[in-house]
């Protein structure tokens, strides 16, 4: 279990993020939702060891500082929301740096066998000779979601304990592969993998996700099952804005509707 205990970050004089404590485990997709400027990204961030914080973050008990870079690489893969790519890389080349850890020069069979299922899980081997940076933003956005699949294959084959952070892979899909990535997400779960996702569009949360964290101001409103977190008071202070809880009329979780705000 990757462990976030007490989580802050201050940028100047400003917390963006307050005391945070959020778990990982596998076999769990937690969803971390907000309204902007909530703290979710700088959450991430500072799990990640990317953002300077204080508090204490640990993997199986132990400080995640502690573990060797190249062993952290093969448990736990990382997909963020923006990437800013300047070299001419082609989609496999691109998928092929997840390997990275586990080779010295060159990609073997097996690399080259897991860089083409990585990518047809992300529905994007079509792409695999193409240029990364002629891509489209939803394109990219699934090339770099096979290169986080690549780096960890190993274990998820095995399924042994894995982890995926995501910083808002939804942003730049199409409806159908927005439920695509998520239902594909769920069968990792299945798969012994543990999945923090951050997630804009409620109802997608609400649809998917075993354990949601709701911040607010880079605090934590809320956390536990849908049920738990998704109600009409709890929901509406956490966005500013009247929202109405109802039951799915075709699935067995709330759907949220935005009322006029008059």
């Amino acid at each position: 279990m990757i462990r976030a205990n007490n989580i802050s970050v201050q940028v100047t004089k400003r917390k963006i993020v307050d005391q945070v404590s959020i778990s990982i485990e596998p076999g769990i997709l937690t969803a971390v939702i907000g309204k902007n400027g909530a703290g979710k990204s700088s959450v991430i961030k500072a799990i990640c060891n990317d953002l300077a914080h204080s508090g204490e973050v640990t993997l199986d008990n132990k400080p995640i500082q502690d573990y060797n870079l190249n062993e952290l690489a093969k448990i736990r893969a990382v997909v963020s929301q923006k990437v800013s790519m300047e070299f001419n890389f082609s989609v496999r080349e691109m998928v092929g740096i997840g390997r990275s850890p586990y080779f010295n020069v060159l990609l073997t069979k097996r690399d080259e066998d897991i860089i083409k299922n990585s990518l047809e899980k992300a529905d994007a081997l079509h792409l695999i000779d193409q240029s990364y940076i002629t891509l489209s933003g939803g394109e990219q956005q699934r090339v770099q979601f096979a290169r986080a699949l690549a780096q960890i294959w190993g274990r998820i084959e095995q399924e042994e304990p894995s982890y995926l952070l995501l910083d808002e892979p939804l942003a730049s899909l199409d409806v159908a592969h927005q439920h695509e990535m998520l239902s594909f997400l769920q069968e990792l779960c299945k798969k012994n993998t543990g999945v923090l996702i951050v997630i804009h569009d409620l109802n997608l949360a609400a649809q998917y996700s075993d354990c949601i964290h709701l911040l607010k101001d880079g605090k934590t409103v809320q956390q536990g099952s849908v049920e738990e977190v998704f109600t009409t008071e709890t929901m509406s202070f956490a966005f500013d804005y009247p929202l109405d809880i109802i039951s799915h009329p075709n699935k067995q979780n709330p759907l949220i509707i935005a009322k006029k705000n008059s």
